[in-house]
């Protein structure tokens, strides 16, 4: 049986979303997506730069992937074994990073949590950001985030290109969370000429 995760692991968990949209920036001052970048497009454009991205899909098994990775080096490496995977699949809108695109057409979605009885201690810390950072990197988390280092609480956050965070949290459990950015569902990607798919493909 395992402990679920303290009140300040699931207080970052649950406003990442919100930081991803107000808190982030690339090399050049803002990231792409953001209001200030994207607001002013005309919905085709919108539609354009989104149609750029992987669907929404893609997305999803490319974040599995880093999940799977960072929850097998922090076994291996820190021993924090006894991980569950704690059904999420909650999902929003992008109207404000793309206010042009019909809510149905484009989604950011939480992939499952997945949660650990164990602790990263003060100790391993340290080594757990590395591996965090290592992980992150390879698959295109490499922009600093929330971080959060108040023992025995720890939170570490990275984000990627799309505004997607991972983010590592400990205090009585240890949690991976990942949240996407905002992409085209495959049938709006799919869609010719970046128009709204739900004028064609919905009633």
């Amino acid at each position: 049986m395992f402990l679920m995760p303290s009140r300040v692991s699931f207080a970052v968990i649950m406003t990442v979303g919100l930081l991803s949209s107000v808190v982030a920036c690339s090399d050049s001052g803002q990231y792409l997506g953001t209001p200030s970048s994207e607001k002013s497009m005309p919905s085709q454009d919108q539609y354009a730069e989104l149609s750029r991205r992987p669907s929404i899909e893609e997305a999803v098994a490319h974040y599995d992937k880093l999940r799977q990775a960072l929850q097998a080096r922090l076994s291996t490496e820190l021993g924090v074994t006894g991980w569950v995977d704690k059904q999420d699949g909650r999902q929003s809108g992008c109207a404000n990073e793309f206010p042009g695109v019909d809510s149905r057409d484009a989604v950011r979605m939480f992939l499952s949590f997945l949660i650990a009885p164990k602790p990263v201690t003060g100790e391993q810390w340290q080594a757990a950001t590395r591996i965090v950072t290592e992980v992150g990197a390879a698959h295109g988390f490499d922009k600093p985030g929330l971080q959060v280092n108040k023992p025995p609480a720890f939170e570490f956050e990275l984000k990627d290109q799309y505004l997607a965070s991972v983010t590592l949290s400990t205090d009585k459990t240890t949690v991976i969370s990942i949240e996407t950015g905002c992409h085209l569902t495959t049938a709006a990607k799919q869609h010719a000429g970046g128009a709204p798919a739900s004028k064609s493909t919905r009633g």
